[in-house]
């Protein structure tokens, strides 16, 4: 048993409760004990939690904050070797993989530099296959490293949204993330979780919420120690319902919006649901847009968990009743829930509500829905419209969708008619194929790709040409129809020192950008030779490090980029410079 503080961020309250520990510790899941070396020398704070709910995926690490720098020694926790690197202006960026004989790996990501030892590695890897980006596997032994060697500098590569360390622990054996938290790591945090608001749901046709058949929203408060419902509502229900929970956690006096690490809830005193941050697939973590109420999140861009869980989730996550957290209300009755939510360090917030369960009323047989027809989703689904086609494969969906598909005629955007492909509120678990007729007057023609529409702006959806007829591969629902771009990628260089004379500076840069489709290939060449350019696609800039540059200084230096969009429009620039 353990006494731990529950303190509330406003008002400043104090609440010691004692209850089983929710804490994580090397014991849970039958980790080993592992007391390794914190890669960061610098104070940190955590910035991303592990499993925080991100769009399209949970947080496979934790991130912790740099002070907004880069360039901070970053070393690795034990003994290994590197058993992958991989660089990407998307994604992680630079990142280190480190193989432990304990059968985990850790990985560091979204680095500036890597050390002397392994970017020697590295760049001569880049240069050997004339790429930036690169994705190697090495084998055992190949590069050891020892517990505290400096293994990277940290950074803001990749997709990063500001400088940080990424750090992950998985399993060696099949790539697994688990949950740091497993292990100790000098990172204090008293400060339990906010819960925001719950949002009540019918799941049946003979399911109603104070006489309606839509979802209610209800924000919580926080006084007496504890969270509640505003207003103390009354919640009147019929038929089977279910219920999510808004909620986010600060780590310490980092007040950013970090994820959760168990939700639970009560009914009548017994634990109904519950889930658990341990550790998930990579092939799983798309089942985040089951897990949350994926149409709410579109609309509001509020992020609701659901504690019920869909049929065709299959997520390991959950802890729940046969009926998967569906609460199946009788007349008379009353219904007394609690949510317990915690974060890894044993933090905890409540929150109680109560529901009363009556006779259903005529509002429950109503809409128009109930008569839509709805696609299966665990079965392969196809569709075919005048030639426009969608199909689907099994297991696509998490539970029934309306089979919304439309023809609507083009308005300017884009080229001919519209093909709407379910409601754009529909979460879509597989990759999935749309066919699209091409007009005779435009097959052959330069640059046609397909595109989406959302709130009247077109995107780039890529495709290819087949069979006269456009092939796209998605997994956004919403409405598709052709484009055409040949408007060409600009190119130009930017921050250019005076004479042209770069003798003095770490880097030549030159900014590249594509205003549709997106910069598909990048090659820079220095007096005929390929040179190494780090691309960062945030700021659009190709830079080239004069420390990995392969030129001899003292001659006339010729300068030339070439670049082309994913639809193939090319673009180069040549410029002279010199280099002492």
């Amino acid at each position: 048993m353990h006494t731990i503080l529950i303190r509330c961020l406003s008002p400043r309250v104090i609440l010691a409760i004692t209850f089983l520990s929710l804490t994580l510790n090397a014991s849970t899941g039958n980790y080993p004990q592992w007391n390794f070396h914190f890669p960061l020398s610098n104070p940190t704070t955590i910035s991303g939690s592990f499993g925080e709910i991100r769009t399209g995926h949970f947080h496979a690490g934790i991130d912790f904050t740099t002070d907004q720098r880069t360039g901070f020694p970053i070393t690795a926790i034990d003994d290994g070797y590197v058993i992958r690197i991989a660089v990407s202006p998307t994604g992680y960026g630079k990142a280190v993989y480190i193989a432990h004989p304990n059968g985990y790996t850790s990985v560091y990501a979204h680095c500036e530099w890597f050390s002397d030892k392994i970017d020697a590695i590295v760049t001569e890897l880049q240069y050997q296959k004339k790429s930036f980006a690169l994705d190697v596997n090495f084998q055992p032994g190949e590069i050891p490293v020892k517990r505290g060697e400096l293994i990277a500098l940290s950074g803001n590569s990749g997709g990063s949204g500001g400088p940080h360390l990424h750090f992950e622990v998985r399993e060696t054996d099949g790539e697994r993330p688990i949950n740091p938290h497993f292990f100790e790591m000098p990172v204090t945090d008293e400060t339990p979780p906010v819960i925001e608001a719950i949002r009540i749901y019918p799941l049946d046709e003979g399911s109603t919420i104070n006489g309606s058949s839509q979802p209610l929203y209800i924000p919580a408060v926080f006084h007496d120690g504890r969270y509640h419902l505003k207003g103390n509502p009354d919640i009147m229900v019929s038929g089977t319902i279910g219920v999510g929970v808004q909620t986010i956690d600060y780590a310490g006096e980092n007040w950013r919006r970090n994820g959760i690490y168990t939700i639970k809830l009560m009914v009548n005193s017994s634990q109904w649901f519950m889930s658990s941050m341990d550790g998930f697939h990579f092939h799983e973590t798309r089942y985040v847009n089951s897990h949350i109420d994926y149409a709410f999140r579109k609309s509001t861009g509020k992020t609701i968990q659901k504690s019920f869980v869909d049929e065709n989730n299959r997520l390991p996550i959950y802890t729940t009743t046969p009926e998967r957290g569906r609460i199946q209300t009788q007349p008379g009755k009353s219904y007394d829930l609690e949510y317990d939510i915690a974060d890894p360090y044993g933090n905890i917030s409540r929150l109680s509500f109560k529901m009363k369960g009556i006779e259903a009323g005529p509002e429950a047989t109503k809409g128009a829905e109930q008569h839509l027809l709805y696609i299966d989703p665990f079965n392969p689904y196809f569709i075919s419209m005048d030639n426009f086609k969608a199909r689907f494969p099994a297991n696509s969906f998490y539970t029934k969708v309306p089979a919304v598909f439309e023809l609507i005629p083009g308005n300017g955007i884009g080229i001919g008619t519209y093909f709407k492909v379910l409601s754009e509120d529909v979460p879509v678990h597989n990759y999935f194929d749309i066919t699209i007729p091409i007009p005779d007057e435009y097959k052959g023609v330069k640059g046609l790709t397909g595109a989406s529409i959302s709130k009247g702006k077109l995107s780039y959806a890529g495709g290819k040409v087949e069979d006269g007829n456009m092939k796209i591969r998605t997994r956004e629902a919403g409405i598709y129809c052709l484009a055409i771009d040949t408007v060409p990628p600009t190119i130009k260089l930017v921050g250019a020192p005076a004479g042209m004379d770069y003798s003095n500076n770490e880097k030549i840069s030159i900014e590249i950008k594509d205003d549709f489709s997106g910069i598909d290939s990048y090659n820079c060449y220095i007096n005929g030779e390929w040179m190494l350019f780090d691309y960062d696609l945030k700021s659009n800039r190709l830079n080239g490090f004069f420390r990995n540059l392969r030129i001899k200084p003292g001659v006339p230096q010729v300068l030339e980029v070439q670049i082309s969009d994913k639809v193939g429009n090319k673009s180069s620039l040549t410029v002279e410079f010199k280099y002492k």
